[in-house]
Formats: C-alpha cells, structure tokens, sequence
C-alpha cells in the first residue's frame, strides 16, 4: 500500500501540480503586467529618472528574495504549497504558519510525501479564507476599523510579531542547538547592516545579511543532521 502511495504521489500527483501550477504561475506574470501594459498602449509612461530610482530600490529585494525564499519556504511548503503561496503572496505572515501547524497537528513530519498533502491542505485552506477575509475587508474593512476602539486597533499591530514569535518558539523547541547559534547570527547581521559594513555591495547591501542567515542556517541544519 505504502509503496501504491508513493507511486500515484510522485507519478500522478506532482506531476499534475507541475503542469498546472507553472502555467497558473505564467498567467499570474502576465496579469500582474496587465495594467503596466495597458498604461503604456495609451501612452501613459512614467518619468525614466523616478522608474530607475524604484528600480535600484527594489531590484536588490527582488533579487535577495529570489534565491532565498523559495529555497527557505519549500520544505514547510512542498511542490503545490510553493506553487500556491507564490501565486497567492502573503507567503511568510501566512501559507507558510498555515500549512507548517497543518502538518505538525497531524504529527506528520515536514519535507516528506505525507507532510507534503498536509501542507497543501493547510495552505488552500489559507488561500480561500484570507480571500473571503481580503474581501469582506475591502468591502466593509474601513467602517469596521472606525468602529473599533483605539486600544483593540493599536493591539493589531502585534499581530504579526506574535506569529513570528509563535513560530520560533516551535523550531527552536524542535531544534534548541540550531537556534540558539542562529538567532545570535540574524541579530548580527541585522546590527552589521545597520554600521554600514556591507556598503561595499552597493545597490545589494540590503541582500546580504538575509542571505547569509537563511543560507548559514541551512548549512548548519545540514551539518547538525549528518552529524546526529
């Protein structure tokens, strides 16, 4: 049965998501362009000095965010959660809290074929709430957030920080060693970046740091894992 499982998952299964979710994925591309497109086929243009300004601004984050985010996301995300998340945005702050408490309610570990099902759960079932949510807030959100009182409106602000903190505490309680030598790193990264120490990589000064805490902690992991 087991061996039946594996076959239908890796012959049927992701191959069908490879299909789907990389032509989804080219449509996204292109409808995210649409507009710009548009814009320009009526000869609306921006000024050149302001769209270079922009660009050196974010080509840096694009480019730091490209290697490092889908290599960081993957194994909490599996092929289709990647698929999903990337399409859907909002991949950090919800897919991937989403399909990795998916997979550890289950007690099913991350980065296996089964923990792979669970995490596509976990993240389409975020998909479809946060798009009814999005909804609901676009349409009634103003009014909503008028009505609250300053206190409660205040306290959404740490919201995001508590995930953040929730998930951290649940890594490092599965890997404590990991952490403890990790979390000092991304601390210093952060402190370095803010002394200026990476100004020599010019427009990529802000990539630096991320990349070298995701990539320093994978090596680690890798490290930590051959040698347990």
């Amino acid at each position: 049965m087991e061996n039946t499982n594996n076959n239908a998952f890796r012959g049927e299964f992701l191959p069908y998501i490879i299909k789907w979710g990389r032509g989804t994925n080219l449509l996204g591309v292109l409808l995210v362009f649409g507009p710009c497109l548009y814009l320009g086929l009526q000869g609306i243009w921006p000024d050149w000095s302001a769209f270079m300004a922009a660009f050196a601004i974010q080509f840096p984050l694009v480019c730091s965010a490209y290697i490092r985010e889908p290599i960081s996301y993957f194994a909490m995300l599996g092929v289709p959660g990647t698929y999903m998340a990337f399409l859907s945005g909002n991949i950090s702050n919800l897919r991937v809290p989403a399909s990795s408490i998916a997979t550890k309610s289950v007690g099913i570990e991350e980065g296996t074929d089964k923990g792979t099902i669970t995490a596509t759960i976990g993240c389409a079932v975020s998909t479809l709430v946060s798009t009814v949510m999005l909804t609901l807030g676009v349409i009634g959100g103003a009014a909503l957030l008028n009505a609250l009182p300053p206190v409660v409106t205040s306290a959404l602000n740490l919201l995001l920080p508590a995930l953040f903190a929730a998930l951290l505490s649940n890594y490092l309680f599965m890997n404590p060693k990991l952490g403890i030598i990790m979390i000092p790193v991304a601390f210093l990264m952060y402190w370095l970046q803010l002394q200026g120490v990476f100004k020599w990589a010019g427009l990529f000064a802000s990539s630096i740091p991320p990349l070298i805490a995701s990539f320093g902690g994978m090596g680690l992991g890798v490290f930590l894992a051959k040698k347990k």
